[in-house]
C-alpha cells in the first residue's frame, strides 16, 4: 500500500466519521508504523516509534476488539503517556486491521480535539474503513514479500564470484552482477546485450574475434542451451583469463520466453592445473626413461663384468682380474652418483637439507673444488685459468656451496672440447659475492636456454653426443643458490662459444 492509498482512505474514514483526524497503523515488530494519515496534529508523526504498549491502539490489539473512548483525559485505558494525549487529542475510536486470514495486522483510527460522543453512523464508516484496509494490507505484504526477494535475489547475485548476466524477451540487458562488471571493467551496462558484448576484451582462445550472434545469451534467448563456450578475457594489465559460458531460455509456466540468463566461470586456474598435471604427467614419463635408462647402464657395466669374473679361470693371475673389477667400480661409482643426486633433490623438495651456515672463505673454497676437478680438466687438455681475491669471507652452508662450485665447473669440463679453456672467476662487493665460471665449449643454443634449470633436462647435443648425465646437476644448483637467496643465470660467453655460469650470493643474508 502506498502512502498516497494510505492517506487517501485514512481520509474517507475520517470524513465518514465526521472527525477530525483519520490514522492507519500497522505492526511493525514492537511498534506500530504510521502508514497513512488524515490532518495529523503537528508533531504526532515524529512520536510513532514508541512501544505499542504505550498507545490507545495497543488496546486494540491486545485484545482484538474496536477501542471507543469519549473523552481521553477521563479514560482510564489511555496510557499515561499515549501520543494521542500528548498533541492534545481528546477522543479517540479505533478498529482493529486484519489480513485476509484474519489476523490482527494493524489498526485504523479517528480522532477528534474535543470530548464527543461517537455515533453509530460514525462507528460504522469507520469499520467500513478498517474492513477496506484488509486489501490494502494484502497488497502491500505482498509488494513487501516481493520486495524483500528481490533485495534477496540481488544481494545474492552480487555476492556471488560467478558471474551473471541476464536480458529480458526483447535482448535488453537487465542485469549483469558485480563479479562480472569487475570482471568485464564495465560499471555502466545498458542496451541490448550484442551492444555491450562488441565492447567486451573477448577472443576465442585461438585468438579471433568473437560472432557477438553467437554468444550463449542470444542462442538461449532464441530457446536453446548453450553450453560451453569457451573465451579469453583480455584485461588491462596485460593477463587473460580463460572463461566458460552456458547460456539458459527463461520462459513462463506455458512455455512463452521472458528472457535468457548466461553462467560465466572463470576456469583460468582449472585449465592452469590441467597444463600443470599435463606436464607432470609428461614429466614423470621422462624422468623414468631418464632414470630408467641412466641406471641401466652403470647396472649392465656391473652385471657384465661380475659375470665375467664369474666365468674368468680360478687359476687367473690378478693382474687379468682386476680391469674389470675397476670397470665395475666405475659403474657403481656412476649409480652411487646418481642416486645420491636424486636423493638430494628429494630431500630438497622436502625440506629436509636445512642449510648449516657459518662463516667460510669463498675463494678458497672455489680455489680447493678447482683443484678437486684438475684430474678431469688434466685428461682432456683443458686448461683452467683462476682469478680473485686471496680471501672472500661470507656466511654459508660450506658443504652445499662446495657442491654448487664442483657441479658448475664439472658441466664446465664435461661440454668443453679437448683444447679448451675454462676461466673461473671470484669477486666481491661490501654486500655480494660473485663467481663466474666461463668456457668454450658447445655452448647452450638460445631456445634450450630457459630451460637449463629444468630437472632432467638434457640438450640436443647432449642425446647426439652421448654424453652421460641425468639433467639434475644444474637443477641442484640452483636449489643451492636460492637457498643462500642467491641469483645464478647462464648466457653465451661473450668472447666466443662457450657458455658463462655467473652466481651472486649475499655476503651476509638475512
Amino acid at each position: 500500500m502506498t502512502r498516497s492509498a494510505a492517506d487517501r482512505l485514512a481520509a474517507l474514514t475520517a470524513r465518514g466519521a465526521h472527525a477530525a483526524c483519520g490514522v492507519i497503523h500497522l505492526i511493525d515488530g514492537r511498534n506500530l508504523r504510521l502508514v497513512g494519515g488524515h490532518h495529523l496534529p503537528s508533531g504526532f508523526e515524529a512520536m510513532q516509534q514508541v512501544p505499542v504498549t504505550a498507545t490507545v491502539a495497543g488496546v486494540i490489539l491486545r485484545t482484538g476488539f474496536p477501542v471507543v473512548i469519549s473523552d481521553v483525559d477521563r479514560d482510564d485505558r489511555v496510557p499515561p503517556d499515549a501520543p494521542v494525549r500528548a498533541v492534545g487529542l481528546r477522543c479517540f475510536a479505533g478498529y482493529p486491521v486484519r489480513d485476509p486470514n484474519g489476523a490482527i495486522t494493524g489498526t485504523c483510527s479517528v480522532m477528534d480535539y474535543q470530548p464527543r460522543q461517537w455515533t453509530p453512523d460514525e462507528l460504522t464508516a469507520l469499520d467500513d474503513g478498517a474492513q477496506a484496509c484488509t486489501a490494502f494490507v494484502a497488497e502491500l505484504r505482498a509488494h513487501e514479500t516481493e520486495y524483500r526477494q528481490r533485495m534477496f535475489r540481488d544481494t545474492l547475485l552480487e555476492s556471488l564470484d560467478t558471474g551473471v548476466a541476464a536480458c529480458d524477451a526483447d535482448g535488453r540487458l537487465v542485469l549483469v552482477n558485480r563479479s562480472l562488471r569487475e570482471r568485464f571493467g564495465t560499471e555502466q551496462v545498458q542496451g541490448t546485450v550484442e551492444q555491450w558484448a562488441r565492447g567486451l576484451p573477448l577472443t576465442t582462445p585461438e585468438g579471433a574475434p568473437i560472432d557477438v550472434t553467437r554468444l550463449p545469451l542470444l542462442l538461449a534467448l532464441g530457446g536453446a542451451d548453450a553450453r560451453g563456450a569457451e573465451y579469453v578475457l583480455h584485461r588491462p594489465d596485460g593477463t587473460r583469463r580463460r572463461l566458460i559460458v552456458n547460456g539458459h531460455p527463461i520462459t513462463s509456466g506455458r512455455g512463452r520466453s521472458l528472457g535468457a540468463v548466461a553462467v560465466v566461470h572463470d576456469v583460468t586456474e582449472a585449465r592452469r592445473a590441467e597444463q600443470l598435471q599435463r606436464e607432470l604427467a609428461r614429466s614423470k614419463d621422462e624422468y623414468l626413461n631418464l632414470v630408467g635408462h641412466e641406471l641401466r647402464t652403470p647396472v649392465t657395466i656391473i652385471g657384465s663384468y661380475l659375470e665375467l669374473l664369474g666365468e674368468s679361470d680360478p687359476e687367473s693371475p690378478a693382474t687379468e682380474l682386476l680391469p674389470m673389477i675397476a670397470a665395475a667400480r666405475r659403474g657403481s661409482e656412476r649409480l652411487r652418483r646418481l642416486v645420491e643426486a636424486l636423493l638430494d633433490l628429494s630431500a630438497f623438495d622436502a625440506g629436509r637439507n636445512p642449510l648449516q651456515v657459518t662463516e667460510i672463505d669463498l675463494a678458497g673454497l672455489v680455489a680447493s673444488a678447482v683443484g678437486d676437478t684438475a684430474s678431469r680438466a688434466v685428461v682432456k687438455n683443458l686448461a683452467v685459468h683462476r682469478s680473485g681475491p686471496d680471501r672472500l669471507p661470507l656466511r654459508g652452508d660450506p658443504r652445499r656451496l662446495t657442491q654448487l662450485v664442483t657441479a658448475v665447473l664439472d658441466n664446465a669440463i664435461t661440454y668443453t672440447p679437448g683444447g679448451g679453456t675454462i676461466t673461473v672467476t671470484v669477486a666481491a662487493s661490501a654486500t655480494t659475492a660473485c663467481l663466474d665460471v666461463v668456457d668454450t665449449g658447445l655452448g647452450i643454443p638460445e631456445h634450450e636456454r630457459p630451460h637449463v634449470f629444468d630437472r632432467f633436462f638434457r640438450g640436443a647435443v647432449t642425446t647426439e653426443l652421448a654424453i652421460a648425465g641425468a639433467g639434475l646437476g644444474l637443477s641442484i644448483a640452483k636449489l643451492i643458490v636460492e637457498r643462500h637467496q642467491g641469483v645464478i643465470t647462464v648466457t653465451p660467453n661473450e668472447q666466443r662459444q662457450g657458455t658463462r655460469v655467473h652466481i651472486e650470493l649475499p655476503r651476509w643474508p638475512s
